[in-house]
């Protein structure tokens, strides 16, 4: 896993979205999970740990904002217990975003960090609730108003 700083994110971000939402980023240091990893075995983990609570689908009580934040706090729960006496990278390039939907309708989604294999970085959008990576339009990324990392 590779280290990104809290000023890299933030830099990755503004590049990626034009919104001039304050970007919450309150770790000096990160670790970025690939792609691969986020949206195939962690997610089905991550189903698998939501499942083994009782929480079974979509519900009134349990929406996208639910999702979005129960699957950082899931990602950083794997890193924590993963760490060993690892301090550099105090938490992972994964978080939350609140936005306004073309369609209309404000929604919850995962932003997240990332390299590919030629160590390009990305960022990439995710519905939690499927685990497919969404592409925001510009007028979507221009909407974003919340973000956690």
């Amino acid at each position: 896993m590779q280290t990104v700083t809290n000023h890299q994110i933030q830099d990755y971000i503004k590049k990626s979205v034009t919104s001039t939402v304050k970007i919450n980023i309150p770790d000096a240091t990160y670790c970025m999970f690939s792609e691969e990893f986020i949206t195939g075995e962690g997610y089905k983990n991550f189903n698998k740990w939501l499942f083994n609570r009782g929480i079974f689908g979509w519900r009134h009580t349990f929406d996208c904002d639910n999702y979005a934040e129960a699957f950082r706090v899931y990602l950083q729960i794997l890193h924590t217990k993963n760490s060993k006496n690892v301090v550099q990278k105090q938490s992972v390039a994964f978080g939350v975003i609140w936005y306004t939907q073309d369609k209309g309708g404000g929604h919850a989604i995962n932003i997240f960090i990332t390299k590919d294999e030629n160590d390009l970085t990305y960022v990439k959008f995710l519905e939690p609730q499927t685990g497919e990576i969404v592409h925001l339009s510009q007028k979507e990324k221009d909407s974003i108003f919340f973000i956690l990392i």
